[in-house]
């Protein structure tokens, strides 16, 4: 009896194995996509931040003397001042790689009766003491061997739950960085790392609200 013969193309073309399935291309260009949107999104809401605390007026605050002085800086002290307002820890990152800039800002304006600068330390811990804070705080000082520059603190976080008070997230973020004018109004603000270049020119800018006598 015959046997069926097997069709040429059963035997010369044998089935492939199925395989896995491949992601579509326009996954990778969705997502990318979405990605760009959501930075948009963030820089347009860092704008608006932005422009809603400039020119409000920072009038309570608590700037106490923690380390290489001891003379608190008072709102009466700022009027017609530039002060420069950056808190920070030694504890952040962020932190810690932008203080190299914001000391040789300290440096620049040490001599000008025109501008102050107040680089206020803060801890990651609310119960942390005065002695706690300065510990940590001229470990990391002598670490980065930067001259003996005034540190101030802020008791009790009160000058940041005022400063909160100016921003839509009710929070607040380290670093921070607010140039304040000679009128005591909010001139520029960053809620994260700012360059030297950019703190000095609105340094210069605000100190064309100061007085001349």
């Amino acid at each position: 009896m015959n046997q069926p013969t097997p069709s040429t193309s059963e035997s010369n073309n044998p089935v492939e194995p199925v395989s896995k399935r491949s992601t579509p291309a326009f996954v990778p260009l969705m997502a990318a996509g979405l990605f760009m949107i959501s930075g948009l999104c963030g820089l347009l809401f860092i704008g608006r931040e932005k422009a809603r605390i400039i020119g409000q007026t920072v009038s309570e605050l608590d700037i106490q003397p923690l380390l290489y002085s001891d003379k608190p800086i008072s709102r009466e002290e700022m009027i017609g001042k530039v002060t420069v307002l950056h808190f920070w820890g030694a504890w952040c990152p962020p932190c810690r790689e932008e203080y190299p800039d914001i000391v040789s800002i300290q440096e620049k304006y040490a001599q000008d009766p025109s501008v102050i600068i107040a680089s206020i330390a803060c801890s990651d811990k609310s119960d942390d003491t005065k002695e706690t804070l300065a510990f940590y705080t001229k470990q990391f000082l002598n670490k980065t061997d930067v001259p003996d520059l005034p540190v101030y603190h802020d008791p009790a976080e009160y000058t940041r739950s005022e400063i909160s008070k100016m921003m839509t997230t009710g929070g607040f973020s380290y670093p921070t960085t607010l140039v304040v004018d000679s009128q005591g109004q909010v001139a520029n603000v960053w809620r994260d790392k700012v360059t030297k270049k950019a703190l000095e020119q609105a340094i210069e800018q605000a100190k064309k609200s100061v007085p001349k006598f």
